[in-house]
């Protein structure tokens, strides 16, 4: 397997300069067509990664890789996260610029680590717990701005956006005990840009 990886980053690496001197004028399915950078949503003190955005461009699916540095979180964590987002309404404005005012979407996180786990060790009583430590569905909505800007005679969009997300524990939590918590108590505030190839 070893062998056939070089040829293959190689290959992927000459496509791409190709495309970049203009010999192909559509990219080729696998290519990402966005690269995100995060911080902060539950997913890592800063994570970042490549995503793919549908023809109509309203939905986008990233593959996100987070850290969490040990200052901040006890434990240094590493984190791989799939998210999906989905954002209905673009809004032209003067000079290129746009916004999409709403987003909604969700994700699955998972943690790395010998104090996670997927199933829960034998010596628990089965289903004494039904949730897994490692994993972590989780749902968030926000928006964004961007503006269509040209690098290197290439069409790009560069976007910032926000999102107010939570996760299964979190609601569950809410849900039990509402006499004590509130919205705020359970809902975190990520920010990000998006770097898009059109």
């Amino acid at each position: 397997m070893k062998k056939y990886l070089l040829p293959l980053l190689l290959f992927i690496t000459f496509h791409s300069l190709a495309q970049e001197v203009g010999l192909r004028h559509r990219r080729s399915w696998y290519l990402p067509d966005h690269l995100k950078l995060q911080f902060a949503g539950n997913i890592g003190f800063l994570s970042g990664g490549p995503g793919y955005v549908s023809r109509n461009q309203t939905l986008e699916t990233d593959l996100l890789f987070g850290f969490l540095p040990q200052k901040y979180g006890g434990d240094a964590l590493v984190t791989t996260t799939l998210k999906t987002t989905y954002s209905p309404w673009r809004i032209g404005l003067k000079n290129d610029y746009y916004i999409r005012p709403f987003l909604i979407g969700a994700y699955l996180s998972y943690t790395f680590g010998p104090q996670f786990d997927t199933k829960w060790p034998s010596y628990y009583p089965a289903g004494y717990y039904w949730w897994a430590t490692s994993f972590r569905p989780g749902a968030y909505l926000g928006g964004k701005a961007g503006r269509n800007v040209v690098m290197n005679n290439r069409r790009r969009s560069l976007e910032v956006y926000y999102e107010l997300g939570t996760y299964d524990l979190l609601i569950i939590s809410y849900v039990q005990n509402k006499s004590f918590l509130k919205l705020h108590d359970i809902v975190s505030l990520s920010l990000g840009v998006k770097l898009g190839f059109n």
